[in-house]
């Protein structure tokens, strides 16, 4: 089930990246705030 989620997430992420190149970066930089926020909090 959580496959068939993913790979639906990723085909949309993808065509949005395709129809906005600049989207990718936004996508990048969130991605690494969140997981680098969760990181500290779980290490402290």
């Amino acid at each position: 089930m959580w496959a068939l989620i993913g790979g639906i997430i990723s085909i949309l992420v993808g065509i949005l990246i395709i129809v906005k190149p600049k989207l990718l970066a936004w996508i990048v930089g969130i991605y690494l705030i969140v997981i680098g926020a969760i990181a500290v909090i779980v290490y402290f």
